[in-house]
């Protein structure tokens, strides 16, 4: 486990998927603690694809790949190639077991940079092919809803950047996206967390409407402040809400999302999907402020 620590905060990242692990301040942790009774992960990156693909399998040059789930990038081991006082820089690169699921040969850079109260998470994706490389790239970090010892779920507000009518992808029975954009409740900018909102899956809110997130305890007062502008997309999302009530809140920025229904086969063809041109290097970063 690696660690970067400031007069504020403490963190612990895994080398095994670059993986966020812990967030402290004062003793008080900020991240779920990766219980597999209901997630087993806390903060995993999703590379090179976000969601589930239609019977986990794509198409890539007449070829078919099997790609679980959010790809393989959280289950890989990188490397740390740089260490500092505030930073730490981990990296993935291609091999021949990755190619096997995702041919093409790639980089994949992960940056922590601790500053005050804010952790800033840089993703670089360097294509080394010749020709262009496909892919999709997002991030599931996991908030403890628990911050206190007696906190509830419920007792924690979502606050979006501004006040509107916002929209969800629609989902069918086999967590495909339908194209097709559902309103979520009336204009609003702020609402309390309920388990019932998560019955189905995560709520994906598509078209770039949302810069910025904030989860809060309305007793307390302490939560974090997620900005992730410029991401297309962004889901809320817990482990099954009907049955395990689990006591975390995912927001999730992301590149991409889940196949459409009836959506194109082929990775080149999906909708959302990064387009990198030969040589070139792909870079973006969210931030996260505690409080």
């Amino acid at each position: 486990m690696y660690l970067l620590q400031n007069s504020l905060l403490s963190i612990a990242i895994d080398a095994l998927g670059a993986e966020l692990k812990s967030v402290k301040h004062n003793n008080m942790e900020y991240m779920w603690r990766a219980d597999p009774q209901f997630w087993g992960r806390t903060s995993p990156i999703l590379f090179p694809i976000v969601g589930r693909l239609t019977n986990n399998c794509t198409q890539i040059a007449g070829k078919s790949y099997q790609l679980p789930q959010h790809g393989f990038a959280r289950d890989q081991p990188f490397d740390c190639v740089l260490q500092q006082d505030n930073q730490l820089i981990f990296s993935l690169s291609s091999n021949a077991a990755s190619k096997e699921n995702y041919p093409f040969d790639f980089k994949l850079d992960v940056i922590y940079t601790l500053d005050n109260n804010s952790i800033t998470v840089t993703w670089r994706v360097f294509n080394l092919n010749q020709q262009e490389m496909p892919f999709s790239i997002g991030a599931h970090p996991a908030f403890s809803t628990q911050l206190h010892a007696n906190d509830q779920f419920e007792d924690y507000d979502i606050i979006f950047d501004k006040h509107q009518q916002y929209y969800l992808w629609q989902l069918n029975q086999a967590m495909q996206l339908v194209d097709n954009n559902v309103p979520f409740q009336q204009p609003l900018q702020q609402f309390a967390l309920s388990y019932h909102y998560f019955e189905i899956d995560a709520l994906v809110f598509p078209h770039q409407q949302l810069n910025t997130i904030t989860l809060k305890n309305r007793h307390h007062g302490h939560g974090v402040h997620v900005d992730f502008t410029g991401f297309p997309e962004v889901a809320l999302w817990t482990a099954d809400g009907k049955h395990k009530r689990s006591p975390f809140i995912c927001i999730e920025p992301w590149f991409g999302h889940a196949d459409l229904e009836n959506g194109a086969p082929d990775l080149m063809h999906k909708r959302g999907i990064i387009h990198l041109a030969a040589g070139q290097i792909f870079s973006t970063q969210y931030r996260m402020d505690f409080f």
